[in-house]
């Protein structure tokens, strides 16, 4: 076997055990419904500059609530990808055949970003008749691309929760830690932020000023979030497939590390970090 093999046989446990089928049923639901809510609470807001539903508004308003739930579903994926054959003792046996440790760690992975890509797709699609059906003008293309950017946020989480069920041999312990990091990631990380600016500025928030470097400090653990990533770096591709100028002189000015763009870097260091990490605890793990 290799790696594109144990992500074949994850991905076909995935359908034997019915994940696939509920994955896909709760993402269509999600995206039809967040579709419809997101276009009768953005348009108030946006009236006084186009009194247009455009694709790019609903996509900004699509983006909030995307954050939030598709980590949920790819943990809920992958999170007994390896602790849970660990505890069934399973794993052994798919490691007594030709496979090394890092192609169990590598296909688990691919195995799981297939079944959540599947459901996500499928989600979108529907999201896609919903959006079209609700924008003025709708753009097809900035719709792909805000599919596509979601497609990677999820990988992002898949990796996290596929490196913390490799890092330990406990299917709760791993749920816990997922879920954990995913509140840490969406509720507490502002915090944090807030916390360490506080300290380096001599625990007083006086004399902080936004663009310089306590704030360009604040702006870089922000991003450094997976969730802030790929909210900023979602908009910015929107806004460059609009071809909207109206802030690039000023956000060139920043450096490289708070810039929107900057978040697809951070998207692809939580795929590689936590799936690295998994894998060394993994391989010197006694079975």
């Amino acid at each position: 076997m290799s790696v594109l093999a144990v992500a074949e046989k994850d991905f076909r446990d995935a359908i034997r055990s019915r994940l696939l089928i509920a994955l896909t049923t709760l993402f269509v639901l999600f995206a039809a419904l967040a579709s419809y809510v997101v276009s009768e609470i953005e348009p108030p807001q946006q009236a006084t500059i186009t009194g247009e539903m455009t694709t790019a508004l609903l996509i900004s308003g699509l983006v909030r609530a995307t954050a939030v739930f598709i980590p949920i579903v790819a943990i809920a994926a992958a999170y007994r990808s390896l602790a849970g054959e660990r505890q069934s003792g399973s794993l052994k046996l798919l490691l007594s055949l030709p496979n090394s440790r890092e192609d169990v760690v590598a296909g688990k992975f691919l195995g799981r970003a297939a079944v959540v890509s599947v459901a996500l797709l499928i989600g979108f699609s529907i999201g896609l008749v919903v959006t079209a059906a609700l924008a003025d003008g709708f753009a097809p293309v900035e719709y792909l691309a805000f599919v596509l950017i979601s497609l990677l946020f999820a990988f992002v989480f898949v990796a996290i929760a596929v490196g913390i069920s490799a890092f330990t041999s406990s299917t709760s312990r791993a749920a816990y830690g997922s879920f954990g990091l995913f509140v840490v990631f969406q509720f507490l990380w502002g915090i944090l932020g807030r916390g360490i600016v506080y300290v380096a500025n001599g625990f007083s928030y006086e004399g902080i000023q936004q663009g310089d470097s306590l704030y360009q400090l604040y702006q870089f653990i922000q991003i450094l979030s997976p969730t802030t990533a790929y909210q900023q770096g979602t908009n910015w591709t929107i806004r460059l497939m609009a071809d909207d100028q109206s802030l690039d002189q000023a956000v060139s000015e920043l450096p490289f590390y708070v810039q929107d763009w900057f978040g697809f870097v951070v998207l692809a260091l939580w795929i590689v970090v936590p799936l690295a990490i998994g894998y060394l605890r993994f391989e010197s793990a006694d079975l």
